[in-house]
């Protein structure tokens, strides 16, 4: 009897090490490998809503779902540089999105999204070309030749004000 225990035994530990076996090759391929970030092309606006996507992939280069991915800045950023969404989970395509939105101060922001302990950075420009416009004329009249001539009028009556108040000066004399 004892070397039919014997039998059972290793025999149920080599079904064991297959299963765990199996186990860990099928998860291996689930485990994130590289995060990639892409963000929108061309010039960010400030104090918009700004969608970014990280894409995360296995060792073997397939697309990994249901992937947890948390969102954060590396560098330092601006007060108002805000993440919307810090916590978001891959698609079926493996991509996870976040929401950013960007103070209007003219600098570069790091952010990184990580899946399983890897890390993937993207550079976030804010130029001037990106703040709000803040000027006070009407978006028609830019560029047009109003201002010039409202500026021209104020100055002449400026001319003619000290002129009429140095002829008064010089008449009491």
């Amino acid at each position: 009897m004892s070397s039919r225990r014997g039998w059972l035994a290793g025999l149920a530990a080599l079904a064991l090490v297959v299963l765990a076996a199996g186990t860990a090759m099928g998860y291996a391929g689930e485990v994130a490998h590289s995060v990639t970030i892409t963000r929108p092309s061309g010039t960010l606006k400030c104090g918009v809503n700004i969608t970014i996507s990280a894409t995360v992939l296995d060792a073997k280069g397939k697309r990994i779902s249901g992937q947890p991915v948390a969102w954060s800045w590396v560098s330092r950023v601006t007060s108002g540089d805000k993440i919307l969404v810090t916590k978001s989970t891959t698609n079926s395509h493996g991509v996870a999105k976040t929401t950013v939105k960007l103070a209007c101060v003219p600098g570069s922001r790091v952010l990184a999204a990580t899946a399983d302990g890897v890390r993937g950075r993207a550079v976030l420009n804010m130029t001037a070309a990106g703040l709000p416009r803040t000027s006070t004329l009407e978006a028609g009249m830019q560029g047009s030749v109003e201002p010039f001539l409202g500026t021209l009028l104020a100055l002449m009556a400026l001319a003619a004000g000290a002129g009429l108040a140095l002829r008064g000066a010089l008449a009491r004399r």
